[in-house]
């Protein structure tokens, strides 16, 4: 009986870690961290193109432009690492900092 009673607590204790892993999942992956990262990164650099006078806005531009390459071949590469639903997330938030630059630029 006691037997028992130990193996349905061990078996208890494991369901629980498992739900508690399912619900909250592992952490966030790398490439969601890394794109996140980008996204926020491209995102200054749009504030700081918005602010910048005429000097700086060519080197700026040429900066935000690479950035723009970059996410295109960070989506190809990392995207069959996401969910859709994430990787639809972040690429929202980029679409909206980069309509935002090319605004700004004049480039709609």
């Amino acid at each position: 009986m006691l037997k028992i009673k130990l193996n349905l607590k061990v078996v208890v204790v494991l369901a629980a870690i498992a739900g508690l892993v399912f619900v909250f999942g592992c952490g966030e992956s790398q490439q969601k961290h890394d794109m996140t990262q980008f996204i926020q990164e491209f995102g200054k650099t749009v504030d700081e193109y918005a602010k910048a006078e005429d000097g700086q806005k060519a080197e700026l531009e040429a900066k935000l432009n690479s950035y723009i390459e970059k996410w295109t071949q960070m989506k190809i590469d990392m995207g069959s690492e996401l969910t859709p639903q994430v990787l639809d997330k972040l690429d929202t938030e980029y679409q909206k900092l980069a309509k935002e630059f090319k605004n700004l630029s004049g480039k709609t």
